[in-house]
């Protein structure tokens, strides 16, 4: 067998979380004197990733190291798996050391001019929010694709002589809120230190839904959905399930309020819980997913909400589900926060609500 067979036979395992059978093809390439290349190390540590495994990952990552091509995906599955494995300070101290070794090899470490922010806001209705080393984010309308988003701050730091940004986190067409880029191409060192974040689960998320009904607890009430999500595409449109097996997907929620509707006939439900939600991984529709398996999908979700949602579309006029914050940090190792309030749109629909708290 060649490297591309073994290479495909651990991107099998890993796809099946079979992370000892992904470590042992890996001793066996070098039993057989078959060169392992960068693609054979990074699957198998993602696959050491699925398996909770962060020693064994971490000494994948060590030999992925000897390629001079950056890792960051690869050095965030090592992260989530020292996270998973409660050793926080590993998994810090590898994320600085890493940006310190891709700068001593002269990647660079991008930043944006300084009237980036005056210059992109205003633009398809789009709000430079934070704008730091390495990293820029803004804010996203409803309505608009993070990808013409995307080209959008593209062209405009192009136009200011600016560097190039790669994708690092996406918003959903119908959700609003803060959408983060990494500044620097796909081999900077910016761009490989924000995305170990994000794919070690390092960079938080915070969301506000307005969802229909109550039963999530009281004011103030955590707790958890851990259900794996799997995707079904059909005439080019992503349908997202719950399914066994699927992707790992967790979902931190918290009740911040209720509401419930001034004149009852207005709507369907006669109250609505006003939630905060953190994802811990980023499927595809995960939280709006999350929350339809509870009972409680979004207000005028499209896909999963209640059919017909004609009644909440009366006062509500799109998808309730705004990204409102984003922590994480630069390329300067500081850390940060972009932020955008609710938009007009979904404070008004509130307005026509009244508020109460249990």
């Amino acid at each position: 067998a060649d490297t591309i067979t073994y290479n495909a036979a651990v991107s099998a395992c890993e796809k099946g979380g079979d992370w000892t059978h992904a470590l042992q093809l890996v001793v066996d390439m070098a039993v057989h004197q078959v060169h392992a290349n960068a693609i054979t190390y990074t699957a198998a540590v993602k696959a050491c990733e699925h398996g909770q495994s962060w020693q064994q990952s971490l000494a994948l990552f060590e030999d992925l190291r000897q390629f001079p091509s950056p890792a960051g995906m690869s050095l965030g599955s090592v992260i989530n798996a020292c996270r998973l494995g409660n050793v926080w300070a590993l998994a810090c101290m590898l994320l600085d050391r890493e940006l310190a070794r891709w700068l001593d090899h002269g990647m660079v470490s991008a930043s944006a001019p300084s009237e980036f922010s005056r210059h992109a806001s205003g633009k398809n209705g789009m709000t430079v929010v934070l704008q730091r080393p390495g990293v820029v984010a803004v804010f996203k309308p409803a309505g608009l694709s993070s990808e013409k988003a995307v080209e959008q701050v593209r062209k405009e730091l192009q136009s200011l002589g600016g560097p190039d940004v790669t994708v690092v986190s996406r918003l959903d067409l119908l959700t609003s809120g803060v959408l983060t880029l990494a500044l620097g191409s796909r081999m900077s060192a910016s761009a490989n230190y924000v995305q170990a974040q994000f794919a070690g689960r390092l960079a938080v998320k915070t969301y506000h839904c307005l969802c229909s009904g109550q039963g999530l607890g009281a004011v103030g009430q955590r707790s958890v959905r851990s259900v794996p999500l799997d995707v079904q595409v059909s005439s080019g449109m992503a349908q997202v399930y719950a399914s066994s097996s699927g992707q790992d997907a967790c979902t931190l929620l918290k009740v911040k309020c209720f509401y419930c509707c001034k004149e009852p006939q207005e709507a369907n439900s006669d109250s609505f819980t006003f939630l905060e939600a953190r994802p811990i991984t980023g499927r595809t529709h995960q939280i709006r997913v999350h929350l339809s398996s509870l009972g409680r999908p979004p207000v005028c979700d499209p896909v999963y909400g209640y059919q017909p949602s004609t009644s909440d579309s009366r006062w509500c006029s799109r998808l309730f589900l705004h990204c409102s914050r984003v922590t994480l940090r630069d390329a300067s190792g500081s850390l940060c926060s972009a932020q955008a309030p609710l938009s007009p749109d979904l404070l008004a629909a509130l307005s026509k609500l009244r508020r109460f708290d249990v």
